[in-house]
């Protein structure tokens, strides 16, 4: 019996742009991959105010529509940060931190980088009291700038501007850019995927962190990209390997027999 594991996608991504990684932990697990509110356009956005306490929420809706006895939790970036600060329940066996983001003080920016993202904060702040988020959401120049910032192909940026909800995308934004709070981590064990040589995230303070705070934690670095621009099933498949999963998958079953 394959675990069951609830994924959640990173920023800003969904089930759609994510599923090679899913195709590849499914030869693994029963993955119930978790689209958050205003990230897919089947899913509606959040009301009122866009917060992390209420997509974790929103997440914790969902482990509890699941029929299994037991259960992994995994996320992507910031999609860690959304299940880590979630209350789950006693059927979750071993949280999968892949890439995690932990706070901004964990982005690997110059200062220039961070006085330039502070502004943009500002901006973002500004942008939503008046109201402009769709309006700056569906412009050409709006989409050939993401293109540009993000050298993702056409394609791709264009899923984002038709699933992803202008107001969820700029809030989410400014909410990872101003983000300082530190994990309050579950007495789980958890297995930390991610490169050592990450240009986006301080892998090595992530891993301090981590250690630090843990009774029970499974570190394997992988040459993975933290916006790779392949996001097919060989890509994680070449990048992952079938040992690693299953010194992990092991780890899991004897937590679950144990």
């Amino acid at each position: 019996m394959k675990p069951h594991l609830l994924l959640v996608h990173s920023f800003p991504t969904n089930s759609i742009l994510l599923r090679g990684l899913e195709e590849f932990l499914a030869d693994y697990f029963t993955v119930h991959f978790i689209d958050l509110p205003g990230f897919h356009k089947d899913i509606p956005p959040l009301q009122g105010s866009i917060t992390l306490r209420k997509f974790s929420n929103y997440f914790d809706q969902k482990v509890q529509e699941l029929d299994a006895d037991e259960y992994v939790v995994g996320g992507v970036s910031f999609g860690f940060l959304v299940i880590n600060n979630a209350k789950l329940d006693k059927r979750c066996k071993a949280i999968l931190a892949m890439e995690p983001f932990i706070n901004n003080q964990c982005l690997n920016l110059s200062l220039w980088t961070k006085e330039k993202y502070m502004a943009i904060t500002q901006i973002l702040g500004l942008i939503h009291t008046l109201g402009l988020e769709t309006h700056i959401w569906k412009s050409d120049w709006f989409n050939k700038y993401l293109q540009e910032e993000s050298d993702y192909p056409k394609e791709r940026v264009d899923t984002i501007i038709n699933h992803i909800d202008p107001r969820t995308f700029f809030a989410v934004t400014k909410l990872l850019l101003s983000y300082k709070d530190n994990p309050k981590f579950h007495k789980l064990p958890y297995f930390l995927v991610g490169n050592f040589a990450d240009k986006t995230i301080n892998f090595d303070k992530v891993v301090e962190i981590f250690i630090k705070n843990l009774h029970e934690l499974h570190i394997t670095s992988e040459p993975i990209d933290h916006y790779p621009k392949d996001l097919t099933k060989n890509y994680f498949k070449t990048r992952i390997p079938n040992e690693h999963i299953g010194r992990m998958l092991a780890c899991i079953k004897g937590v679950e027999t144990g």
